[in-house]
């Protein structure tokens, strides 16, 4: 049975006359938990109809390189259906803790609200072969092919 940690965020706005970060941080739930909260401010109010997502997983060895995971989708297409089986296996155990909760148009902040690993560390592992180490889920959004914002989400595996 595998064990995830964060270890660090990073979140980056590319365009803050659109969206801005009120919050970007990890905090410990107990001796072995944290867990992340990530406010992204929609600072015009438009409607988003075309939103783009690239998520890719980095593993540490001898610097980040890409490791199983590099996948493009269209978002609205995604929160309408949900039966992507890539996104699906990280979007599944944040679900119940973010407000993505409807498909588009899409003129909320985006908020991911006390997510902790907690019971997901052997959901998540069991569907993965990922060996123990240090990692980077990088998610980039994309709103009519322009770079909006960043997440960097880095997580320890141990067993």
């Amino acid at each position: 049975m595998g064990h995830v940690m964060f270890t660090n965020l990073k979140c980056v706005t590319h365009n803050k006359t659109i969206v801005e970060f009120q919050s970007c941080e990890i905090k410990a739930f107990n001796r072995t938990h944290k867990y992340i909260n990530i406010h992204a401010k929609n600072i015009n109010g438009k409607n988003v109809t075309n939103a783009i997502v690239n998520m890719k997983l980095l593993r540490f060895n001898n610097g980040y390189k890409p490791f199983l995971v590099n996948v493009t989708f269209d978002v609205c297409k995604f929160l309408k259906n949900q039966n992507h089986p890539i996104v699906n296996l990280i979007f599944k155990p944040i679900k119940s803790y973010t407000n993505l909760n409807h498909s588009c148009p899409y003129n909320d902040d985006i908020i991911v609200d006390k997510f902790w690993t907690g019971n997901h560390d052997v959901e998540f592992l069991k569907y993965l072969p990922i060996p123990n180490g240090d990692y980077i889920l990088a998610i980039t959004l994309y709103v009519n092919n322009t770079e909006l914002i960043s997440t960097y989400t880095y997580v320890r595996l141990t067993s």
